[in-house]
């Protein structure tokens, strides 16, 4: 007896402790969403940048470069594609300024997504040499074209010609969704070979407040020999460089919502650095195998890159469009893959058919719990026979008080003598929770789900309720810490679990059943953070429940006193 209540203190304290970390968290933690940049240490982070560029596109003399530079006008080249608009200078020909059409910062107003943001965030790509003699284009270089608008219909060619027996090409295409087409080419006028390496690099500040985030995985990835490789920002400040070889595949850095990518020819060979500069500052950088240009001879290499939202559908087109392989897991689907990618697309296709997720998610409910509604039949009538031996558990626990052997081998044979399996209620909670799991994921990464509305105050199902009881949605004027905002979503979806419960058998142990009676309670506080989207998917899964175990409970009555009236 003494054991057992020390397992029930020590079931109480873990609770309690859960609670508290579970409260205090928010004021210990950052949100990965507010990652923000020290002001005070941009023009370092500016200077880490143009050192780096300097330094590994070989830049061999300022006061040369600076005579070629001057002879070409700087031009500033603009993006117009379907879904993405933005700008290209033709210094250094660097890729940081794309917008995204379809996309706004926020439900209620017209801004549109920049994917590299105000960040100092870029791509370009170029020329190593291992002849520092060789005067190579760099991040000043003013390359030449004769057009300035880039459309689908109408690539643009850029050139720039060193002075010293080398011409540079750079043609650069766009297609209707998030893809560019660029051919990096050399051509060598001169008397004498150049051994020549092509490089593409993305680079990325973050600045020192930086944090990881939670639930999602965001920085830097690639697939390298049917391999993803997920290396967050602190394992590359840890081991300040990090290598990897490959043969096609595809490399960037990932948000939560949008990728930028490179994709090489599928059947090239290159390696790619993960990098740390020191300040928040990032590379991942890739040098194809060196190639050697003779004279009166031209060599090029092409590539795509992929600067856009993650959307399912597209990734996937892009899979087999360009040969590229797995280009999906830059979404981050977790460990239930099997599960989380069928639900994806199933909402793909449901928020494609109905136009609104949040009936969606109602319509998605109903088609699991019609799946699953056989074991759960099965698992809801062991539960109401669970309940109706109640009375007989009790008078059993009367009778063995102080002999807990003699009270467990009594209600084994009872379960026996009533045929009823003790642990079968609990198989719907098993089959939920992996689901639940998934649906989580789809709801929290996938960006079908992002400013997603439903109804009423619901603008957006992929972040929490924003409707604060304790404030009545604002009319108080009082802010409250992040785990008082409870909405109304959250509420609900705890009356639901509170009423499935109690239609369920009331735990034997009394401690059980009084933690049984507070984790109701406990949920609410812990989900009502969560994103709505899931919130009402449980609400609803709890809802079809209730309604399908009160079914079962009066048919199950009514045969009951068939058979009773059957026999007398």
């Amino acid at each position: 007896m003494q054991e057992d209540q020390e397992q029930k203190r020590n079931v109480m304290l873990f609770f309690a402790i859960s609670l508290i970390v579970m409260l205090g968290y928010p004021y210990v933690f950052k949100s990965q969403t507010q990652i923000q940049v020290n002001d005070s240490n941009n023009q370092n982070q500016e200077v880490a940048a143009a050192s780096y560029l300097s330094q590994n596109f070989d830049k061999k003399s300022l006061p040369k470069k600076e005579s070629i530079v001057h002879q070409a006008e700087i031009k500033t080249i603009e993006i117009c594609a379907p879904r993405i608009s933005g700008t290209i200078s033709t210094k250094g020909v660097k890729f940081n300024n794309v917008n995204l059409s379809d996309y706004t910062q926020r439900y209620d107003n017209q801004d549109k997504v920049s994917v590299f943001g105000e960040e100092d965030y870029f791509t370009s790509s170029g020329w190593k040499s291992d002849n520092k003699s060789v005067i190579l284009p760099d991040e000043n270089t003013c390359w030449e074209t004769s057009s300035t608008k880039l459309t689908p219909e109408s690539p643009i060619v850029l050139t720039w010609d060193n002075g010293a027996g080398l011409i540079f090409k750079k043609k650069i295409s766009v297609d209707e969704n998030f893809v560019f087409t660029v051919t990096d080419e050399v051509k060598n006028y001169g008397a004498e070979a150049v051994r020549l390496q092509n490089t593409m690099l993305v680079y990325r500040e973050l600045g020192k407040d930086k944090s990881e985030s939670i639930g999602f995985y965001h920085g830097p990835i690639g697939y390298f020999d049917g391999k993803l490789r997920e290396v967050g920002y602190d394992n590359i400040d840890k081991e300040k460089e990090i290598s990897y070889k490959s043969k096609g595949g595809w490399f960037g850095i990932t948000d939560k919502y949008w990728l930028v990518s490179f994709i090489p020819e599928h059947n090239s060979s290159y390696s790619v650095n993960y990098k740390s500069l020191g300040n928040g500052n990032y590379v991942v950088e890739s040098n194809e195998d060196w190639s050697v240009v003779n004279p009166s001879s031209k060599f090029s290499k092409d590539y795509h890159l992929f600067i856009g939202a993650k959307e399912i559908n597209t990734l996937d087109m892009y899979e087999e469009k360009l040969n590229v392989p797995h280009l999906d897991l830059v979404i981050d689907f977790g460990y239930l893959y099997i599960l989380t990618k069928p639900l994806l697309y199933a909402m793909s296709y449901v928020k494609g058919l109905i136009g609104n997720m949040g009936f969606g998610i109602l319509l998605i409910t109903l088609l699991l719990k019609l799946l699953l509604f056989p074991l759960a039949n099965k698992a809801y009538r062991s539960m109401n026979k669970m309940k109706t031996i109640q009375p007989k558990v009790k008078a059993l626990q009367a009778k063995y008080a102080g002999d807990q052997m003699k009270l467990g081998q009594a209600v084994s044979e009872l379960y026996r003598k009533e045929r009823i399996n003790p642990l079968g209620g609990c198989l719907p909670m098993f089959l939920q929770w992996p689901i639940l799991f998934a649906l989580y994921k789809v709801l929290y990464i996938s960006i079908e789900m992002r400013q997603a509305p439903f109804i009423w105050w619901v603008h957006d199902l992929s972040v929490a309720d924003p409707w604060s009881i304790l404030n009545l949605g604002g009319l108080i004027p009082v802010t409250l810490p992040g785990f008082l905002q409870i909405g109304i979503w959250p509420l609900l979806m705890g009356l639901s679990m509170w009423t499935q419960q109690r239609m369920g058998p009331a735990p034997a142990d009394p401690a059980q059943a009084k933690m049984m009676m507070i984790m109701p309670i406990m949920f609410t506080l812990m989900f009502s953070q969560l994103p709505s989207g899931l919130i009402i998917y449980w609400t609803f899964s709890n809802l079809f429940a209730i309604a399908q175990q009160y079914v079962i409970k009066k048919v199950d009555e009514k045969n009951a006193l068939a058979r009773f009236e059957a026999k007398g």
